[in-house]
């Protein structure tokens, strides 16, 4: 049996998380007003939509080319799955990288559905449940991931987008570049001020909040001798994402520039950390479609790349999650409900419990 892997329990479903392990609120009127504006757009969207004509690109579409890219984009997440876990090496987590990367899979197939970065939360509590991170700690690390995954995209796209359009950018190229920039600052601005107060914390906080502090501290950036194979991680994954979306272009017969192909990848994804709508529902998709548009792709086939994008990263990516939630207990992690007890203790920790307990039988 796996030594990373929790002992399950027959009413592992059916008993909630004790106080101390309660899953984030997923759901509530926020995911449900966030499903509606998104279906709201997609029904928008769907009104526009010449289906005889996607269909036939679709059906026209080289299918293998589709695969190789739908390939490239999942084969990111045991990479981001690896990276994630060499950013909480040093918290000595119970879980191998593979581990990491079916949790980060899952949670951002969730992400698909709920609002506002929810899936971030329910990632820390995932961390907490089956590795023994605690959440905090956990949140720390993803929001250190996720500076430093903004800072690529925009690093990327400005260049790219000045030497596609030097003489004036499209509005929705600006717009997808400014929140970029938003979200990069924030991220930064969030892990300095944590950075900074790692030295003394005001002494009128409770413990508990103290407590939390000090985890996402630790939680917020790696060990330095995992800073390069970070980086490595890092450079593959979004090479991987541009590969993704070049063969899905090329799948419809339209070849890209490297500097297309990469203005294509990082634009529409800058776009998807808007909150409103999941994973940017729907502001991706406009994104996406305008930005074919200015590379001189032709708007019904921009549409059948948009809707062909949609199906293979989104949808795809939802139905996958449910089910490694169906087989969850066959792969060994735990969801939002399948905590019966306290969280198991770490080994170092189980290893004092006993040493106690010999101790005191001795006596």
């Amino acid at each position: 049996m796996n030594s990373h892997q929790p002992e399950k329990t027959p009413t592992a479903d059916r008993n909630p998380a004790p106080n101390g392990d309660l899953p984030p609120s997923l759901w509530g009127w926020h995911t449900i007003l966030s499903l509606a504006i998104t279906i709201a757009i997609f029904a928008f969207l769907a009104t526009r939509l010449d289906f005889a004509q996607v269909w036939h690109e679709v059906s026209q579409s080289n299918v293998t080319l589709l695969i190789l890219g739908a390939l490239a984009h999942y084969a990111t997440y045991p990479l981001r799955g690896a990276r994630w876990g060499r950013c909480l090496t040093h918290l000595a987590a119970r879980c191998g990288k593979g581990k990491f990367g079916l949790l980060l899979f899952f949670y951002n197939a969730v992400d698909n559905v709920v609002p506002a970065k929810l899936g971030d939360v329910y990632g820390a509590h995932l961390a907490r449940i089956n590795c023994g991170i605690r959440r905090s700690a956990a949140m720390g690390s993803l929001v250190f991931l996720r500076m430093v995954d903004a800072w690529v995209l925009l690093v990327l796209a400005l260049p790219a987008s000045w030497l596609l359009f030097s003489a004036k950018l499209p509005r929705a190229v600006l717009y997808a570049l400014i929140g970029g920039g938003i979200i990069a600052v924030a991220a930064t601005a969030i892990i300095l001020v944590f950075f900074f107060m790692k030295k003394s914390l005001p002494g009128w906080l409770p413990e508990k909040i103290r407590g939390i502090i000090r985890a996402f501290q630790a939680g917020m950036w790696p060990q330095p001798r995992e800073v390069i194979p970070i980086a490595g991680l890092t450079l593959a994954i979004w090479v991987l994402e541009t590969l993704w979306i070049f063969f899905l272009v090329l799948g419809f017969g339209k070849t890209l520039s490297g500097t297309e192909a990469v203005f294509l990848t990082m634009i529409p994804l800058l776009a998807s950390g808007f909150p409103l709508t999941p994973s940017g529902a729907g502001v991706v998709d406009i994104t996406l479609f305008s930005c074919l548009r200015v590379v001189g792709v032709a708007s019904p086939l921009a549409m059948s790349i948009t809707v062909a994008n949609r199906f293979i990263d989104y949808w795809l990516h939802i139905g996958l999650g449910l089910l490694v939630w169906a087989l969850r207990d066959r792969l060994g992690f735990r969801a939002v409900r399948d905590v019966t007890g306290a969280v198991p203790a770490a080994p170092e920790t189980r290893e004092a419990s006993k040493s106690g307990n010999r101790t005191l039988r001795e006596s």
